[in-house]
């Protein structure tokens, strides 16, 4: 089989960092920096997938104020919409593009429960991150060029301190008080399952437009936080500032396992470890 061609946005984000290895391995891999490809620029977007004919696209990056000095919260939402409006606009010189969605699109503001795709629309999201991802799904179920691979929570090396798994391994590091804020449950995939299933989406075509990317698996942050403390053998306090529930944040991925048959994610054990390591080395 000839190896794909495949342009990967944002590869310097958490997620680029981590699949770009792997796919690099699986195809043709184009990851340009910012300062090689500005993608708020439609005609440099346009001719970069022209001259390098680029089979695939896989749109991860994604305008991020905490993580990235260069974005601006004031024109986040026009620039996520922007970007991938100026990659959608060059579709005639591909064969498809997987935006990285996520699980946001559904409304934070409300319980996400084992969500399942159909479930979409049931509200529109307050903040802007979910509704410029809520905003581009809709332009995505107008082409047959586009799916949506809807990340819920994704973790693994190199993950910001922000990050609640990184956050509790630092804790342990430091033997200070496990701290969280309020109790819910999460849905956790390692990055390297996306890679493996990204893979897939490559050199198959989707028999939908939208995916929901997740383990299917609930656990809630204080099980998780055990789980690393245990793992480090810490003593630290696991700390729950406030009572009660915060809104769950899990989702159904029957849709995905129907289409790309048995895979087995890898055990939030595991990805635990190997993010100890990576944090600690």
């Amino acid at each position: 089989m000839e190896m794909k061609k495949v342009l990967l946005t944002g590869g310097s984000g958490f997620i680029g960092r981590n699949i770009k290895e792997y796919l690099s391995g699986v195809c043709k891999l184009y990851a340009p920096t910012r300062k090689e490809l500005n993608l708020l620029d439609e005609g440099e977007v346009r001719t970069y997938i022209k001259e390098n004919k680029i089979d695939i696209v896989i749109h991860s990056a994604n305008p991020n104020p905490v993580k990235n000095e260069l974005d601006k919260p004031q024109t986040m939402f026009e620039d996520s919409i922007r970007v991938f409006m100026n990659l959608y606009n060059a579709q005639d010189y591909y064969e498809r593009m997987y935006t990285l969605g996520s699980g946001a699109e559904y409304d934070k503001s409300k319980d996400i429960v084992l969500i399942k795709e159909d479930e979409e629309g049931r509200s529109v999201p307050y903040d802007s991150y979910g509704l410029a991802k809520f905003a581009i799904n809709r332009i995505i179920e107008g082409s047959s060029k586009q799916c949506n691979l809807r990340i819920f929570a994704c973790y693994g090396p190199t993950d910001h301190e922000s990050k609640f798994i990184t956050h509790v391994i630092h804790c342990c590091m430091k033997n200070e008080d496990i701290t969280i804020r309020q109790n819910c449950y999460f849905d956790y995939m390692h990055v390297s399952d996306l890679g493996k299933i990204l893979e897939y989406f490559i050199y198959n075509t989707p028999k939908h437009q939208a995916y929901n990317v997740c383990t299917g698996t609930r656990k809630t942050l204080e099980e998780i936080a055990g789980i690393v403390k245990e793992q480090m053998k810490s003593e630290s306090n696991i700390v729950i500032l406030n009572s009660g529930w915060n809104k769950e944040y899990t989702g159904s991925n029957e849709r995905l396992l129907d289409e790309i048959g048995k895979y087995q994610f890898m055990s939030l054990e595991d990805g635990i470890k190997i993010q100890i390591e990576s944090e600690t080395k």
